[in-house]
């Protein structure tokens, strides 16, 4: 793998001819530009940060290791899958997955437990015994995710499309998915049921793209909810195996990876993407640009002042706020999962079945832990962690934290910035600290070390202006947003990431494959598969000759 650190080397780089910059090493970027170097496009991903993989990284303290954002992936249970085919694609076989087993997902809202549970029909019959009465609309409820499952293809399929191609056959292959996404998710569950208590547990795992019931789109719930009946999965080895199958394959096949390369500049000339300028002021020219920095970034801080950007897009990104921000508390454990009695599964706690009032509430009432917290343990996960930490165990408590929070430290350096700010975060930790003893209380006397994250870390690191980790939020005003697909109105320039799909390592997957397909030629799939066709042919002669 071909790893660049040092600012001085860009101009090496700038030396060089490249078809194709990539600005970002998220899943999104990282798959589009596995794909064109696949195709044996000259590929080059430049990297601000001094480790690869957005939020497939991992880190280390004393000996503890932690996923910074991928927690589990669903869909990866049959290898015929479409995700675990494009990652096994991607990651030429060398990625693998372990089940988290038959509950995936607990919610305890208010002291009371639900299970989520792999299958449609035993999650459905799971919820019957919870509710009982409510079996026409738990069972509609069942239809409508089906339904969204198989008009979403439609939707995110069409954004691959040239824009006049779009132009004629957009509408009817997004409709369908329009008319459920253009409603909050509360307006379709209370069209099915005045169960406030049900539409909460439907809604437990709204965690995972950000927003409440009366704020979020039904589209993204749904798409969300389907994506994980079938089960969660976790990567064998922890989250970072992602990147290091993903950039292993990627530089094999002539592609380049550049660390601490920040851009600080698209250069565009006659409404052509021509390079870009780096912080260091090196300049790198090639034809395509593919942004994996997120809409906002991208528009407003990337492209100079003078490049004429469509109104819509304006409009968008005034229309469309900011995702949630988020604290983390990362545990580390004195003992194994076993002798700690710490399971797979994830944890949703909400201290009631108003999420919207808890979500405003937030961490702001002193007097109380966290009115909302999930819990992922990601040692638990892995069947490889016992191996490389005997003895210790991780933890991860995230609840949400307004940005405004901590808006008045933003310009202060990482790791120094006061006392005032050491003791919020002192007391967000003893918040997290309650919930996660609640769910484990053998781990009381056993944690060995503790550090918080704020909204200014994913700032600091992501480079996303308010700390947000899911890019622009998935209300209905985000999903009628037409500019949000993979090819811009300045030629050359094209994004990938979860802007233009949707949140979670699956849409970030399938974004890097949608912007490459938008980019590629027929003759480019051709030759990938061609590629894909030898390389299976290579392993199976030396499983042969092995065998033999």
């Amino acid at each position: 793998m071909t790893l660049i650190y040092t600012p001085h080397v860009h101009q090496t780089l700038a030396a060089r001819e490249w078809d194709a910059i990539v600005i970002g090493s998220g899943l999104g970027g990282m798959t589009s530009a596995s794909l064109l170097a696949l195709a044996g496009k000259r590929v080059l991903i430049l990297e601000r940060h001094y480790v690869p993989g957005g939020f497939t990284h991992t880190f280390t303290r004393k000996g503890f290791e932690w996923d910074v954002g991928v927690h589990y992936v669903g869909q990866l249970d049959k290898p015929g899958n479409i995700l675990r085919r494009v990652f096994d694609f991607i990651s030429e076989g060398k990625l693998h997955w372990a089940s988290m087993g038959s509950v995936y997902d607990r919610a305890i809202i208010a002291g009371d437990s639900f299970d989520f549970v792999a299958g449609a029909e035993n999650q459905l019959q799971r919820l019957l015994t919870y509710f009982p009465t409510e079996e026409r609309a738990l069972r509609q409820y069942f239809k409508l995710l089906k339904s969204v499952g198989k008009t979403s293809a439609w939707f995110f399929g069409e954004k691959t499309m040239p824009f006049w191609l779009s132009r004629i056959l957009g509408f009817f292959l997004r409709r369908k998915f329009e008319k459920l996404a253009s409603q909050t998710t509360y307006e379709v569950l209370s069209s099915l049921t005045q169960n406030e208590r049900l539409i909460a547990v439907l809604c437990a795992q709204c965690g995972n793209y950000g927003l409440t019931p009366k704020k979020s789109s039904f589209g993204i719930h749904a798409v969300v909810v389907e994506h994980y009946l079938g089960g969660g999965s976790y990567p064998v080895g922890g989250a970072s195996r992602i990147q290091e199958t993903f950039l292993a394959a990627f530089t094999a096949n002539g592609g380049e990876l550049a660390l601490k390369a920040e851009v600080a500049e698209i250069l565009v000339e006659r409404g052509r993407v021509i390079g870009v300028r780096m912080q260091s002021g090196d300049t790198i020219f090639c034809r395509t640009v593919i942004s994996n920095a997120g809409a906002r970034n991208t528009f407003t801080r990337l492209l100079a002042a003078d490049v004429e950007i469509p109104n819509e897009v304006r409009a968008g990104l005034d229309e469309v706020k900011a995702s949630t921000s988020h604290i983390c508390l990362y545990v580390g454990l004195n003992g194994t999962d076993d002798e700690l009695e710490i399971s797979k599964n994830n944890t949703w706690i909400y201290d009631r079945y108003d999420f919207d009032a808890g979500f405003e509430e937030g961490l702001l009432d002193s007097d109380r832990p966290a009115a909302f917290a999930y819990i992922s343990c990601p040692s638990a996960k892995d069947p490889a962690w016992a191996a490389k930490h005997p003895g210790k165990a991780t933890i991860q408590v995230i609840s949400v934290l307004s940005y405004e929070t901590v808006k008045k430290w933003e310009a202060l350096p990482w790791m120094r910035r006061g006392e005032e700010y050491a003791a919020l975060k002192k007391n967000l930790t003893e918040k997290l600290l309650q919930r996660l003893y609640e769910a484990y209380p053998r781990i009381r006397g056993r944690v060995e070390y503790c550090e918080l994250s704020t909204p200014l870390s994913t700032r600091h690191f992501m480079n996303y202006g308010q700390g947000e980790i899911y890019g622009l939020e998935h209300t209905p005003e985000r999903f009628r947003q037409r500019w949000l697909r993979p090819q811009t109105a300045v030629k050359g320039l094209f994004l990938t990431g979860q802007d233009i799909v949707t949140v979670g390592a699956g849409g970030a997957l399938m974004s890097g494959v949608v912007t490459a397909l938008r980019i590629m030629s027929v003759l480019d799939v051709v030759k990938i598969l061609r590629k894909r066709v030898e390389l299976r042919r290579q392993r199976g002669n030396v499983a042969s000759n092995e065998k033999n």
